[in-house]
């Protein structure tokens, strides 16, 4: 009998030193990236895609830039934190397409600290992208991609 109590003992002891090593544990994050919406432009330059890339990153992150000169790929990254990392990015793409051209919309933003999901940053850079009213757009793919 004694020794039951022992191992009991002993069970209890090593359950509960586990639940506080694991109270103590880091809260998961979760990366969700996101292909948003995609838009076809006829009529209108590259370039006017560009200007437009820049200024909608600008108004929805910050510090918007292109990849390279001329490639139509701009990125901007959302406030650092207090240890300079960013939990937010986005990328417009702008391909030319005959008289006009395509663009399309990529997000990734970590969860938490981020209160915003990709698919919502991403509306959030369609809205302030200022597509022609005679663009065609094609619907975000749905669900993304979530690495834990």
């Amino acid at each position: 009998m004694n020794r039951s109590s022992r191992h009991r003992l002993v069970s209890f002891a090593v359950a509960f030193a586990v639940s506080a090593a694991l109270l103590t544990a880091a809260a998961p994050a979760e990366i969700e990236m996101v292909i948003g919406a995609r838009t076809t432009v006829p009529n209108e330059p590259v370039s006017a895609c560009s200007a437009k890339a820049k200024t909608a990153l600008n108004a929805v992150l910050q510090n918007a830039f292109e990849a390279g000169d001329g490639t139509g790929q701009w990125l901007a990254y959302g406030p650092l934190d207090s240890s300079g990392h960013s939990s937010a990015t986005a990328a417009i793409h702008c391909y030319p397409v005959d008289t006009g051209y395509y663009v399309t919309f990529t997000c990734a933003v970590e969860v938490p600290p981020n209160p915003d999901t990709a698919t919502n940053l991403c509306a959030k850079l369609a809205a302030a992208f200022p597509a022609q009213k005679t663009a065609s757009i094609t619907t975000p793919v749905r669900g993304g991609v979530r690495w834990r």
